[in-house]
């Protein structure tokens, strides 16, 4: 979700409205040419040599030709929860796309569009990220509560970052077609990685929204200020997704939105590069049938999706 009392709890020192406040740095919302940071560096940076301690713990669906598998990996010290989804067949490297949900969401919020792709003959994975599985404190000082929910976005960005390894790892993938679609909280992680990850081919942002973090600073009481900007800035999607490649890049936002307001969504739209493609739909904050007839359209042009459709599966809404 994206929670507008945000800029109300700066203005309060109470931790339960910071709570609250930082629900839109989770929920805020391309293959990137300069990026902002590597495995080895920056905030978003994590031990590539680390074993991915990859577990697969069996298919979860029968009778269907698309197989889901119940896996997880090491990221950090996270380990994260994940759907692998398969189309039939083998032999050769496949495109593959990482799905991630919404603020309060998990790996089974976007896995049917998963389904719909892997009857494209792609590989999907739909991952949980850290945020979701972390429980608030009790007590604290707001500025304790700023450097938490920094540092969930970091694991969260890791937490891709793994994954894509862990994609590229694999015989079925082919790894210069790699792919990633964020919705919502996973728009804003799918930003960052716009500008930090230059093995991903093409992004989809699925109504993602972020209001500058100058703005929640200019409202909070100056003793808050510095701390805002510590920890906010360098988890901000609206400093990265200017460095995303424009031609990989697409935003899909809806004209009735009730969970993030308009001007969130449009200072995502105007921070990323020029010559991104970006489409409004007539729909609210989850878009409908056409915004995702529109992305599988999308994903397959740019991740050179070709074949004739997995028989009996289903592609698309």
């Amino acid at each position: 979700m994206y929670a507008p009392a945000y800029a109300g709890c700066v203005r309060a020192l109470s931790l339960g409205l910071v709570l609250s406040l930082l629900l839109v740095v989770a929920a805020g919302c391309g293959a990137s040419s300069k990026p902002a940071a590597t495995s080895a560096s920056g905030p978003f940076a994590y031990d590539s040599s680390q074993p991915l301690r990859f577990a697969d713990r069996g298919r979860v669906n029968t009778g269907y030709p698309i197989a889901i598998d119940d896996v997880s990996y090491t990221a950090g010290r996270d380990r994260v929860n994940a759907f692998l989804v398969r189309p039939p067949g083998g032999g050769k490297r496949r495109p593959a796309v990482v799905f991630v949900h919404g603020s309060g969401g998990d790996r089974q919020q976007l896995l049917v569009p998963a389904t719909w792709l892997a009857a494209r003959h792609a590989v999907g994975l739909v991952i949980t990220e850290p945020s979701s599985n972390a429980s608030a404190p009790s007590s604290g000082s707001a500025v304790a509560e700023l450097r938490r929910q920094a540092r969930l976005e970091e694991r969260d960005v890791v937490a891709v970052r793994r994954g894509i390894d862990l994609l590229r790892s694999r015989p079925d993938v082919d790894p210069g077609r790699i792919g990633y679609v964020g919705w919502s909280a996973g728009a804003r992680t799918g930003a960052i990685l716009a500008g930090v990850e230059p093995r991903l081919r093409t992004v989809v942002l699925m109504s993602g929204g972020a209001t500058p973090v100058s703005a929640y600073a200019a409202k909070a009481p100056a003793s808050l200020r510095p701390a805002i900007r510590r920890y906010l800035s360098p988890v901000d999607p609206l400093r990265y997704v200017p460095r995303a490649s424009a031609a990989g890049l697409l935003l899909q936002d809806g004209r009735k939105d009730q969970i993030v307001p308009r001007s969130a969504l449009e200072a995502m739209a105007h921070a990323a590069p020029r010559g991104t493609t970006l489409r409004w739909y007539s729909a609210d904050h989850g878009l409908n049938p056409k915004a995702y007839h529109d992305q599988l359209v999308w994903l397959a042009q740019k991740l050179g999706m070709t074949g004739t459709p997995v028989k009996g599966a289903l592609t698309g809404p």
